[in-house]
């Protein structure tokens, strides 16, 4: 009996090989919407979507691929919001073109404000916007409740668990106001990027990430108001997306080449929440615009494009590429089918390109004819599963397509 249990060791072990160190690591990383108490409870909120700027909606994108129409409206230099009762908010750099419109066109008010910032809805339905020369909050019928003189070249601002808001102002100050208008507090850093900055914060709500001009990601502690650490050396002129578990993804590197000399070999980055570098996958983009952000599906693949879409595993493995014929011009996003919007500016034909790709690289439908000269920085989906891309003509005429 007493070599009984060494026997029955020994055939255990033997029945059950030991695990090969090459199997791969699970591809899926299972990703879901976090919960923000003090965000609107819209479609899309806010710029890029989320405080952890997923780019990622909750519903279904359009099936068709086809523009149902173009509506001419002021506000179209930077992103789309969606607010309650089915309606666009919109904002640009000319007074008074701050407008609130129904999903079929219709103005329903406007009012006046100087802002390059996509609009964030708030939990009571009310819309805070960041101006170049102060920040505003309206209720969801337009009435001004305050307006301070904060001024800020932000493209979106973001909103802690508490509905504390936080962007960069003209001084380069990390800076919080309350939803009454006034500055909680404010962190100066040379490092900031100054223009156009969008933020993103932790799953937790505790850590909010800034892009840098002379660094790539700055990460600053909520509470203590400190920066915990800094990763990089070239600038991020996107915002960094985070996903489930607080992991950073990014590519940095300056958006324009100097002079004819060719950008060498570009990397994005994964970052645990310690800024350690998880993985990095090496790619070639002679450009990358400003506010081209990557976006994380359901499934955790991450999808990130200059003039090639590429779309990653969770561990960084390459899973497809797609040459696009162009350059990207926007922020991508993903709907709740893993499919994939990518706007492309062609500039040797002048033609804007929508594409929708599937997570296996097949492409779905894409839109040829917008007849505009660009499009705009971060478009956004709606519940009824249409797609509003903003975008500008020649002749300066802002509008945004509605892609059904």
């Amino acid at each position: 009996m007493k070599y009984l249990i060494p026997i029955l060791a020994i055939i255990f072990m033997i029945g059950c090989p030991a695990p090969d160190k090459d199997d791969p690591i699970p591809e899926t990383n299972p990703q879901v919407n976090i919960p923000w108490p003090s965000l609107g409870d819209t479609p899309w909120p806010m710029h890029h979507h989320d405080p952890q700027s997923t780019g990622r909606s909750q519903y279904a994108g359009p099936s068709g691929g086809y523009i149902h129409d173009k509506v001419t409206a002021t506000g179209t230099t930077t992103g789309i919001t969606l607010g309650y009762q089915s309606t666009v908010l919109i904002s640009g750099n000319i007074p008074g073109d701050f407008m609130c419109l129904d999903y079929d066109g219709n103005i329903k008010w406007n009012t006046f404000v100087y802002s390059s910032s996509t609009p964030l809805v708030l939990a009571d339905s009310s819309i805070i916007i960041a101006g170049e020369h102060n920040s505003a909050h309206f209720t969801n019928t337009g009435v001004t409740l305050w307006q301070n003189s904060i001024g800020t070249w932000t493209l979106g601002l973001n909103i802690d668990l508490a509905g504390n808001l936080y962007f960069i102002d003209k001084e380069k100050n990390l800076t919080s106001i309350s939803q009454d208008g006034s500055i909680n507090w404010q962190l100066k850093d040379e490092r900031f990027l100054g223009f156009p900055p969008v933020l993103s914060f932790s799953p937790d709500g505790e850590t909010i990430y800034v892009p840098g001009i002379s660094v790539s990601v700055l990460s600053v502690d909520i509470a203590s108001r400190t920066i915990d650490w800094v990763f990089g050396d070239k600038m991020l002129s996107s915002v960094p997306i985070v996903d489930n578990a607080g992991n950073l993804y990014f590519a940095p590197g300056l958006p324009y080449p100097a002079g004819d000399t060719l950008v060498p070999y570009r990397k994005l980055y994964s970052l645990n929440p310690s800024g350690d570098v998880n993985w990095e996958f090496q790619f070639y983009a002679n450009i990358i615009e400003y506010n081209t952000a990557a976006t994380i599906d359901y499934n955790g693949n991450i999808y990130f494009a200059s003039d090639t879409l590429y779309a990653l595993s969770n561990t960084g493995q390459l899973k497809w590429k797609k040459p696009l014929g162009g350059r990207t011009t926007s922020a991508l996003i993903c709907d709740i089918n893993n499919i994939v919007y990518v706007g492309v500016q062609r500039q040797t034909v002048h033609e804007n390109l929508i594409y929708a790709f599937t997570d296996e690289g097949e492409a779905l439908w894409v839109v040829s004819d917008t007849e505009f000269r660009s499009l705009g920085p971060s478009p956004a989906l709606s519940e009824e599963g249409s797609l509003f891309y903003p975008s500008w003509d020649d002749s300066n005429s802002r509008k945004y397509l509605v892609i059904k």
